[in-house]
Parts: structure tokens; C-alpha cells; sequence
């Protein structure tokens, strides 16, 4: 998808944002000379044929490079992935009591996005699928999905933030459990970038034993320039039913040509760009299966 005139604006914030986040005392010229390089990077590409998490993963490698480090996130990762686990009990008692646990398992996953790990306020996502219904979700393509999964029997998951790998994590669980024939794949980024969830993340919460964990791009989506022979291997295969999460992966393959269309995007519209994308308001959550005109 290409860079639309609201992400410019956007990536700028993100500097500020992310000298916040970190903790770091970051001096008016330090966050000028970061908001620069963006400007920099952008001088000599072509905007119709860059999305916004490509830009923001030159932004991201920029910081880490100001601040001596390439996972500057690191130890906000592990904490995110911690907390997460504090819930991962009393959630899954949660989804098996449903009528239907394995949309309420996509559902936990997806409002694992939503979850400001980072904020003092208490946690309560089991009262929040509580308050949840299938009335809630802007887009509901899940009968389209189950019907693929129980006809394919492969899933191909692309992983998106810390802290809601877990959730991903307990979505597998309940998925193996309705469906013990089911063959998962779960992809990780190959690299450290932003709080988007590595290999050592996955062996961190274990999902290593539980399903094949294999590395897609080291953007902060899937950069289908920058992928791992073994994601392209999977992700090019027809045989899968493809579960893309998080706007970064959206953003990122909406508009690319794609071998596979039995692919769902299940994300929460978290800016006016998503808005006007799907006709739906910020903050909703959306499961939507792709159109091949994306």
C-alpha cells in the first residue's frame, strides 16, 4: 500500500513517541535531526510504491543507531510478553467456556493488539470478552475462514506485536484442540525491529514447542522485497489458509500481488487512513478477507 499524505504526519510523531516509550532524554536537536533523516530517505524513493511500515522501518534502524543499540524495544519486549502470560490462565478458561472457542480465540488475539501493556491501569481483557460480542467486529468474514480452515487443514499465521504473541499462542491451543489435524505455521520477523515479535520471543513464551516458527521480512509488516526463502516457500503455497495480523502486515501487503488470495486480514483501525480503507471507525476491529483488486 502505498504512503498516503496522513502517514507523514504520522511517522513524524512516531519520533516523539518513541523517545517517550524508551524513557530516553532526547533533546530538541537529537528529535529534529531523527524527523530530518525521514525527510532524507523519502527525497529519493518513489511514494507510490513505498507503505508507511517500510519508512517506519528506516525510522526505527535510525533511533537504534542514535542510541547505540539495534533492539532498542528489548526489554520492553520481555516485560509486554511477561504481563501477557499473568493472563493467559484465566483467558483460556475464558474461550473453552464459549459457545464457539475458536472465534473467541481469534477474538482474544485480536484484542491482544489493543492492549496498552505499557499504561498503569489494570488489565481486565476477560471482562473485555465479557462486554464482547460478534456485533462488535466492523468486518466479519469468520464463517468464510472457518470454512477454508476445515477444508484446507493449513494455517499460516503472520505474527505481529509482543505481548499479543501469547494471546496468538492461546489461539493455536484452542485451534489444536477443535482441530487436532490442523498443520500451523507462525511466522516471526527476522530481526529486531520496534516491539514486533522476534524468534526469541517465540522461544521466550514457548510457542517454539507448540508449532513450526519461521522468520518473514525484518520490516515492521511483510516487506515481500525482504523475505526469508523459507516465508516465501509457505507464504507462495496455495495449500494455506493465510491469518495476516496487525495493520504493519495490512499496510504492507495491501496491494501487492499475491499467489494466495484465502487470505484474512484481523486488525483493529487504529488511524483515519484504516477509516477510510474500510469504511469503518478508528478503534474497530476488523476480520476481512482479501479481495484480489485489495
Amino acid at each position: 500500500m502505498k504512503l498516503e499524505p496522513e502517514c507523514i504526519g504520522c511517522l513524524f510523531n512516531q519520533v516523539l513517541k518513541a523517545f517517550k516509550m524508551l524513557e530516553v532524554e532526547a533533546n530538541r536537536d537529537l528529535i529534529i535531526k531523527t524527523q530530518k533523516s525521514i525527510m532524507e530517505f523519502l527525497l529519493d524513493k518513489d511514494l507510490d510504491s513505498i507503505s508507511a511500515p517500510l519508512v517506519g522501518s528506516f525510522l526505527y534502524s535510525k533511533i537504534g543507531e542514535m542510541l547505540g543499540t539495534d533492539d532498542p524495544y528489548k526489554e520492553l519486549k520481555h516485560e509486554y510478553n511477561h504481563l501477557a502470560l499473568k493472563y493467559y490462565d484465566i483467558t483460556k478458561e475464558h474461550v473453552l467456556k464459549k459457545q464457539d472457542p475458536v472465534f473467541e480465540a481469534l477474538i482474544v488475539s485480536a484484542l491482544g493488539n489493543t492492549i496498552d501493556f505499557a499504561s498503569q491501569h489494570k488489565i481486565d481483557l476477560v471482562d473485555d470478552l465479557e462486554n464482547f460480542s460478534a456485533d462488535n467486529l466492523a468486518i466479519n468474514d469468520y464463517q468464510k475462514f472457518k470454512a477454508l480452515l476445515e477444508e484446507k487443514k493449513k494455517l499460516l499465521i503472520l505474527g505481529d506485536n509482543c505481548g499479543e504473541i501469547v494471546f496468538d499462542k492461546l489461539m493455536i491451543e484452542i485451534l489444536q484442540e477443535i482441530y487436532p489435524n490442523l498443520e500451523i505455521i507462525y511466522a516471526v520477523r527476522r530481526r529486531p525491529i520496534i516491539n514486533d515479535a522476534t524468534m526469541e520471543d517465540a522461544e521466550e513464551i514457548s510457542l517454539t514447542s507448540l508449532v513450526k516458527v519461521i522468520e518473514s521480512s525484518g520490516a515492521p509488516g511483510i516487506d515481500l522485497k525482504d523475505i526469508t526463502p523459507e516465508f516465501k516457500r509457505y507464504f507462495s503455497s496455495k495449500e494455506y489458509v493465510i491469518l495476516s495480523k496487525g495493520q504493519g502486515n495490512f499496510e504492507t501487503l495491501n496491494g501487492e500481488s499475491i499467489p494466495n488470495n484465502d487470505l484474512f486480514y484481523l486488525l483493529k483501525a487504529k488511524c483515519v487512513l484504516m477509516r477510510r480503507i474500510f469504511n469503518v471507525e478508528v478503534g474497530s476491529l476488523i476480520f476481512k478477507k482479501r479481495e484480489i483488486e485489495d
